[in-house]
């Protein structure tokens, strides 16, 4: 069994690749649903693939899932009012054994210990446009909510992966 929770829901996928997403997390409530898992329609697959893993983003907006064949998908029409979104989408581009997902983020360990990170994921194109290599190996991978990446090397030291926006404002060139 294999479970990820968001802020308010949890996912969890069995050892079939059967899906499951969990209603009423909260204090029970008059007004709300009974606690209950719904089972999850699968992505449409190969004969002999099934999802492996799911992984949502703290913030409930995303949901991700790899399958025994370290393909990647995400599900696509999550919003607040269907949190268990309506599709799943293949995401091409690379094979993934282990995912770790931000509030806007996804990055993915590669079966050799590559790290990618998906580009151009937006609420309206959740699968977002492409994938990018970062420099290193890893044999483990985690992110926090604001997208501080965090892995074990291959040599098992834990790295933090630094990254630094710089900001182009017209003002500030124009004073200097």
């Amino acid at each position: 069994l294999f479970r990820s929770c968001g802020k308010q829901h949890v996912w969890a996928c069995d050892a079939s690749g059967v899906i499951y997403f969990r209603v009423g997390t909260q204090p029970l409530n008059p007004s709300m649903m009974l606690p209950a898992w719904i089972m999850i329609d699968p992505p449409v697959q190969p004969v002999g693939a099934h999802l492996a893993s799911v992984h949502s983003s703290p913030n409930d907006r995303m949901l991700w899932a790899t399958d025994n064949r370290w393909s990647v998908h995400v599900r696509t029409g999550i919003t607040e009012e269907m949190p268990v979104g309506t599709d799943w989408e293949q995401v091409p581009g690379l094979q993934a054994c282990e995912l770790a997902i931000s509030t806007r983020t996804v990055w993915a360990r590669c079966p050799n210990g590559d790290v990618a990170r998906r580009y151009g994921i937006t609420d309206k194109n959740p699968a977002g446009d492409y994938w990018k290599k970062i420099p290193g190996n890893v044999s483990s991978l985690a992110v926090t909510p604001m997208d501080e990446l965090w892995a074990v090397g291959s040599s098992g030291f834990l790295l933090q992966r630094l990254t630094k926006a710089f900001s182009h404002s017209r003002s500030q060139q124009i004073g200097r």
